[in-house]
């Protein structure tokens, strides 16, 4: 997906996000201050992070605010994908607070949810250092969220699995089953003439029919490091050229352990939906 197309997704999902948390775009709708402030009152105010980030979101965020408040100046000292030590100055908000107050739930939910993915999918890509194994996110996101959400886990150092059904075969275990075991799905995608796939498996002798059929990229799906090491020597007995990619129980204690075997992806869902929010918060200067 193209940069400017995340842009728009990006603008319309902080702009139905703030329309469920006021209702309407108008001071009145925030009770609390609309009852405190009646007259303007300009003040400075700054995003600050409470532990060290990988920040994601902010070009979002000064995009919205410069589109939609214009009468608020939004400035920022990072981009996308920088490291940034706790204590840190993220982005500097200034005019009406009231204004600013309307929209700082808003943007504090959007900035630390996706800087929480990218903080911890760098973790993980950290641990891979020295290989060559690369990160792979899945298609377990968010509903609503899976644009953003993998734009956030690309930011940390991920690489884009599948976006969605329609840009990638992954013939999986359901699929097997229902055709009624690995051999009979090969043999149908024989017939089908399909070409291009990943395939997944779950024991050694299903790897192998797939190595026999010249499957290029097979996904070891929770296997044991000794089947997977099985899986890796028959690999260079052949001397196929054949990707390599382990999935599931993978975790930020033992993805160095996999990737030292060899294996060209790891693949894992945790970098979306086992995320613990960042601390992020707005400081009135």
């Amino acid at each position: 997906m193209r940069k400017q197309e995340i842009y728009n997704f990006a603008n319309y999902k902080l702009s139905s996000e703030l329309k469920c948390d006021v209702g309407k775009i108008s001071l009145n709708s925030d009770l609390t201050t609309a009852s405190l402030f009646k007259e303007k009152l300009d003040c400075k105010t700054v995003f600050s992070n409470r532990e060290d980030i990988i920040i994601c979101g902010e070009a979002f965020i000064l995009r919205f605010v410069k589109e939609r408040f214009p009468s608020l100046i939004c400035l920022s000292n990072y981009k996308d994908g920088d490291f940034v030590k706790k204590g840190s100055k993220l982005i500097q908000l200034s005019g009406d607070i009231r204004w600013i107050l309307f929209l700082e739930r808003t943007l504090l939910n959007f900035l630390q949810h996706l800087s929480s993915i990218s903080t911890y999918t760098n973790k993980f890509v950290k641990k891979l250092n020295g290989t060559k194994t690369v990160l792979l996110d899945t298609r377990k996101t968010t509903n609503g969220l899976r644009i953003l959400e993998k734009y956030a886990t690309k930011i940390g150092g991920a690489k884009n699995h599948r976006m969605g059904l329609y840009d990638k075969i992954l013939i999986k275990d359901n699929h097997i089953k229902v055709i009624g075991g690995i051999s009979k799905t090969l043999s149908l995608i024989k017939k089908q003439k399909i070409k291009k796939f990943e395939i997944e498996c779950e024991t050694f002798e299903e790897v192998k029919k797939c190595i026999n059929y010249n499957c290029r990229h097979i996904l070891l799906d929770n296997m044991s490091i000794k089947e997977i090491k099985k899986c890796l020597s028959l690999r260079k007995e052949t001397g196929k050229k054949i990707l390599f990619e382990v999935s599931g129980g993978v975790n930020l204690d033992n993805i160095k352990q996999y990737s030292k075997l060899g294996v060209d992806y790891i693949s894992t869902s945790k970098i979306t939906n086992s995320v613990k929010s960042v601390d992020i918060g707005l400081d009135i200067i």
